[in-house]
């Protein structure tokens, strides 16, 4: 609930007179105001404060004065150590557009009684608590009774009784001063660099679920084939260079070169947005670089580490980037996994380890690249992405862009399902 202060009135000049003092009508154009008062013979107000009692009066200045100088009929007035109910002295009405939880409390510290607000009918009720607060739904108004214990107080001298109606909202209601957020600022563009799109899960058609597709390259790119193998061919749709699977948490990339030190063009974002998917699948902790398959593009610390600025970049972020040659034992102490194209296979009891894996929360990201000597590698990592159900398999072909490069950026990214992906963030210097 988001509660706001839509009423305020302080009682002066001796506890027999209460006036409640508006600074103007509170309606869905006027958030900034915190206390205001136009009653019943301004329609536009907010909340209206409406006179059900000779105890409760407006004048024309849109204020509401409770008097009880005269309860006893005869101008005896409130005396000492007395108690007083006044049923249905005002009513509290939604004039807005919302439904309202409406609450209402009174400072008394200025002498030794007791003030408060009650619904009508409910002498031992109270307003004060929003556990117990009074919905209203628009255009529906809650008749309030005042309660008065004057306890041993002079009650001709002058006090100050402070009230407080407020109104709370639902989460989720449109308040005038809740506007939408500000779309998270996002990164120019994303390098490849000699790399491979996905396709269907069946294998034989073109990739073009939204839902899944994350990044695609410009509507001018190709791709193909010229070594071995059957390639799909991207004649209709925007060829996909990133997917994300619709309910597990892997993805599958074209290129893992573009984070290579010597290759790599950090200016292009392309390491904001890797880290941004590690976020969105992983979250943070160890993630497990795979060199058991005869990958030749590791992170082993022999001097042969090829992505060793990426791997110093994800520790500064929360990520401990760790090689391994024994991915189904190590997984156990991981949070995540990377594979790049493999030329070895991954034997049964790998893949059903990984596939365990990804079922208790692990995220993966599987890095392919393009079709340039050979396929076993698109194979292999299709048997991964077989065993794991996904909604993608990975294409034998390599994509250029029309001036014929295997090095080239795209900006087009799936911003409607996939935002906060391409949130701009500091990346490499």
């Amino acid at each position: 609930m988001r509660r706001r202060t839509l009423i305020t009135g302080a009682a002066a000049g001796g506890i027999g007179g209460i006036t409640l003092i508006g600074t103007g009508a509170f309606d869905t154009a006027s958030a900034e105001r915190t206390a205001t008062v136009n009653f019943a013979d301004d329609e536009d107000a907010y909340l209206g404060l409406v006179s059900k009692s000779a105890y409760a009066t407006t004048d024309g200045d849109g204020e509401l004065a409770l008097a009880f100088g005269d309860v006893s009929g005869v101008g005896d007035g409130i005396g000492r150590n007395s108690q007083f109910f006044f049923d249905e002295v005002f009513a509290i009405a939604n004039q807005g557009t919302e439904t309202v939880s409406i609450t209402a409390t009174s400072d008394t510290d200025a002498f030794d009684g007791e003030f408060r607000l009650y619904p009508t009918g409910d002498r031992d009720g109270v307003l004060d608590d929003p556990d117990n607060a009074v919905v209203l739904e628009t255009g529906d108004e809650q008749s309030v009774g005042t309660y008065v214990e004057t306890g041993d107080v002079d009650v001709t001298e002058d006090l100050d009784i402070d009230i407080t109606i407020e109104a709370a909202f639902e989460e989720g209601d449109d308040e005038p001063d809740d506007p939408a957020p500000e779309p998270p600022e996002t990164i120019d563009s994303i390098q490849f660099y000699s790399a491979a799109s996905q396709i269907a899960a069946d294998g034989e058609s073109e990739l073009t679920d939204d839902s899944v597709v994350t990044v695609t390259a410009s509507d001018t790119a190709v791709n193909f084939n010229d070594f071995e193998g059957d390639p799909v061919v991207y004649e209709e749709n925007p060829i996909p260079l990133v997917s994300v699977d619709g309910s597990r948490p892997v993805a599958g990339l074209g290129t893992m070169q573009s984070l290579e030190n010597e290759r790599s063009d950090f200016a292009t974002g392309v390491e904001e947005f890797v880290l941004n998917l590690m976020d969105d699948l992983v979250g943070s902790g160890t993630v497990l670089w795979d060199e058991g398959h005869g990958q030749f593009w590791t992170i082993s610390d022999d001097g042969s580490n090829s992505f060793s600025q990426f791997v110093t970049y994800a520790g500064e972020n929360g990520y401990s980037l760790e090689a391994t040659e024994d991915l189904e034992s190590d997984l156990s102490g991981a949070d995540g996994v990377a594979i790049s194209t493999p030329p070895d296979s991954f034997t049964d009891d790998e893949l059903t380890a990984l596939d365990d894996f990804v079922s208790d929360g692990g995220g993966v990201l599987i890095f392919d690249q393009s079709a340039f000597q050979n396929n076993d590698q698109t194979e292999n990592l299709n048997d991964i992405a077989e065993q794991l159900d996904l909604d993608f398999r990975f294409n034998i072909d390599q994509v250029e862009d029309p001036s014929g490069t295997f090095d080239f950026t795209t900006s087009e990214f799936n911003t409607d399902d996939f935002g906060g992906l391409f949130a701009d963030r500091e990346g490499i210097q």
